[in-house]
Order: structure tokens, then C-alpha cells, then sequence
């Protein structure tokens, strides 16, 4: 056996006994070199899971740098990433199966006819199996990327009979002198800071940045122990806390109220309704840059007390026809100077704006609405669809109908 055999063997055995999941490291073809398993198959899936490490060898070749998830139709889920040794084949280190939330069992019998003789073993196999959160998959992941590198360390035991009790005593007061009241203080700081830059890319509409943040966190913000085998509600309760501090950021960049209560119910909604971790795990992204998006499109950030109360206005009552003098009654300031200061700060006129904001939402209604573009026109405040035409032209440089029917609609 050659020292790159050897040390594969290793990686993969200090894998094996890290996880608890079985781990086999196969050939590109798919034969096995070595297998250490701690939950046995049922035969039945013998054959779907020689499908299955074909597949992931596959998708591994294609992703060499990525470590590669994978949950079947079965609900078995899968790790697997390339082991490479200098010298040596290319081979793939393949963790599982593991559950990533309770399996549908009702679901499974029917859809695979499962006579009652499979149901009783398929129902003990699942109940033998590890259910992971979110956080240890991405932990086990972190450990799987850097396998190749892993070797047997030196290890030297110490004789306890070799330590005096009086040595052993004064390393224990040392030890408890130097340890901090509270546990995690590390951590939970880091968690702090790291929030306070989500935030702050939100409140500043910083996409890349929320992006750079997220694709980073990894399992920084996994509080799935609270729910022990909940890992579905543990995420859900997470997002909607994110969720709530998302809106409050978006607050603090300067969106108005009206649009902060509509994404917040959308996305709360959202959540409770998908009931799948991997749609859970994408959400956060998709608040984080809808957020920030809104953010750039709404804020009111950076305008004076008199012109953002004008803006709040104009966005809740964007629908009804402009009356100047009720809106600088609403400012309590002399219309010609609300004029003024509104065309002075935002370099366009009140009714430029609010074209602006009709326009806005007429987009949002030609994405999901299939009805008439006069039905449109009428429900953003135009009473007249030819000039509600002209507007959009004028605005977004296509007419209605063509921005229904284009990509950027569907976008």
C-alpha cells in the first residue's frame, strides 16, 4: 500500500468517526476503495444508492472545487467532494445518507408502492439515521473541503501518574482564573458585529455587500438546538426574526412605512408557507436583496423633514389625482414653497414624481397582472390609457405591452 493509499485511508476514517455518517471513498468508475458504515442499507436501496454515488462522482468532477449536497427522491441526503492525492487517481469522499428533516413516510409508500414488509425496515433505517441541521452540514462541509490535506497527527498520551496533584491543582486555578464569566463570548460578539454589517448593507441598499456577508456567515446563526428535530420550524423562526431586522434597517435607509409593511407581510407569508429547508436556505438571499433593492428604489434618505413627509405622502396616495394645496396643507408649508423646495432637492417637479411612482407600480402589475393595460392605467391613477402610454414611453423607453411581453418584466 502506497503512502497516498494510506493517507486516503486515514482522511477517511477521521471522517468516518467526526460525522458518524458512513463514508466511502470510490473511483471515478465508481468502485469502492475503502467503506466504513454505521448504518446499513436496506437492499431495496443497494442499487439506488450505487445510482446515486455515480451521479455525485459526476457532478463532483464538474464542481472540483465545491463540495456537493444531494437529497434524493428517497430523502437520503449526500455530501461528497474530490479527494486528491499527488500522484494518485482521482477519487471522491461520499458522506451518508443523513436525513435533512423528517421524511414523509406516507409519501414515500405511496409513491414506491413499499409493500408493509419494506415499510417496517425502511421505517427503522430512517429512525437510525442522523438528522442534520443546517449549520453541521455546512460544518461537516468546511472539514470535507480541506480532507485531502488531513493525515495522522502525532499523538502523545500523558501518564497521569506522571503529574503531581499539586501541578494538576494550580493548572486548574490558573485555567478558571483565566475563563470569562459567560460562555461564547467569542461568538456571540462576532455574531453581533457581523449582524450590524447586515444591517448596515441593507440600510445603505449595498447588495454586494449583503451578498459577501451571506456567502460567509455559513453556520454562524444556526439556532436549530432550540428545536431539537424542528429543523424546518427552527429556520422558519430565524428568517422571521431576519426578517424583522431587515425591515428595520430598510426603515433606518429611509423607506417609507407603506412599502416596508408590504415586503415584510410578503416575505412573513413567504415563510410560513414553504416547507422545505433548501427553499428556506435560498430565502435569505432573496429578502436580503429585495431589501436592499427597495432601499434604492424608495429611500427618502438624505432629503429635508419638509420634502420627505412629501414623498410619504405621495407614495401612500400615489393612485389619486395630485391636489397641491391639500398636499402642502398635509406639509403644513405654502404650496409655492413646497414646490420649490420639492423641485430644488429632488431636481424634478411633484408631478414628475408622481408619474414616476405610478409608473413604478404599473411595472410590478404588468409582471403578475394579466389583465387590460386601460385596467392598469386606471389602478396607478391615470385616467386617460393613451397618456398613461406616453408616460411609461417617456419614462422607460418602451410602450406597456412591450415591457409586459419582454424579459425585464419577467426578471
Amino acid at each position: 500500500m502506497t503512502a497516498q493509499s494510506i493517507q486516503a485511508a486515514s482522511a477517511s476514517i477521521t471522517m468516518f468517526h467526526l460525522t458518524g455518517l458512513n463514508t466511502f471513498l470510490l473511483k471515478e468508475n465508481g468502485s469502492i476503495m475503502f467503506a466504513y458504515e454505521r448504518d446499513s442499507l436496506p437492499d431495496f436501496l443497494a442499487e439506488k444508492q450505487q445510482e446515486d454515488f455515480l451521479f455525485l462522482i459526476q457532478e463532483v468532477k464538474k464542481q472540483k472545487k465545491n463540495c456537493i449536497m444531494f437529497t434524493n427522491e428517497w430523502e437520503l441526503s449526500y455530501l461528497a467532494s474530490m479527494f486528491e492525492n499527488a500522484g494518485e487517481e482521482k477519487t471522491v469522499l461520499i458522506h451518508g445518507p443523513f436525513l435533512k428533516q423528517t421524511p414523509d413516510t406516507a409519501k414515500l409508500f405511496y409513491t414506491f408502492n413499499i409493500d408493509q414488509k419494506k415499510r417496517i425496515v425502511l421505517g427503522e433505517f430512517f429512525r437510525s439515521l442522523k438528522l442534520l441541521s443546517t449549520a453541521k452540514i455546512q460544518s461537516i462541509a468546511n472539514v470535507l473541503q480541506k480532507v485531502s490535506s488531513i493525515d495522522t497527527a502525532p499523538l502523545h498520551f500523558i501518564d497521569l501518574n506522571e503529574i503531581s496533584t499539586t501541578q494538576r491543582q494550580e493548572t486548574a486555578i490558573n485555567n478558571r482564573l483565566k475563563q470569562t464569566d459567560e460562555k461564547y463570548v467569542e461568538l456571540i460578539n462576532l455574531r453581533y458585529e457581523v449582524e450590524k454589517e447586515m444591517l448596515h448593507a441593507v440600510e445603505k441598499g449595498d447588495k454586494v455587500k449583503i451578498k459577501d456577508i451571506l456567502s460567509k456567515r455559513n453556520n454562524m446563526f444556526d439556532f436549530s438546538d432550540r428545536f431539537p428535530n424542528q429543523p424546518i420550524r427552527g429556520m422558519k423562526n430565524n428568517l422571521i426574526i431576519v426578517n424583522t431586522l431587515f425591515r428595520n434597517a430598510a426603515r433606518n435607509g429611509g423607506v417609507p412605512p407603506f412599502y416596508l409593511h408590504h415586503i415584510s407581510e410578503k416575505f412573513a407569508i413567504h415563510i410560513e408557507r414553504v416547507e422545505n429547508l433548501n427553499a428556506l436556505n435560498k430565502l435569505i438571499m432573496v429578502m436580503a436583496e429585495e431589501y436592499c433593492d427597495l432601499v434604492r428604489k424608495r429611500s427618502h434618505a438624505g432629503y429635508s423633514l419638509l420634502v420627505q413627509k412629501a414623498l410619504d405622502y405621495m407614495s401612500v396616495h400615489f393612485s389619486k389625482p395630485l391636489n397641491l394645496d391639500k398636499l402642502a396643507q398635509h406639509c403644513l408649508v405654502h404650496p409655492a414653497h413646497l414646490s420649490r423646495q420639492f423641485k430644488k432637492e429632488t431636481n424634478i417637479t411633484l408631478t414628475e414624481y408622481l408619474h414616476k411612482l405610478r409608473i413604478e407600480e404599473a411595472k410590478l402589475l404588468l409582471k403578475k397582472e394579466r389583465t387590460s393595460i386601460e385596467w392598469v392605467a386606471g389602478y396607478v391613477g391615470f385616467e386617460d390609457a393613451a397618456y398613461f402610454t406616453r408616460v411609461f414611453k417617456k419614462l422607460e423607453g418602451i410602450t406597456p405591452t412591450h415591457y409586459r411581453n419582454s424579459e425585464t418584466a419577467h426578471n
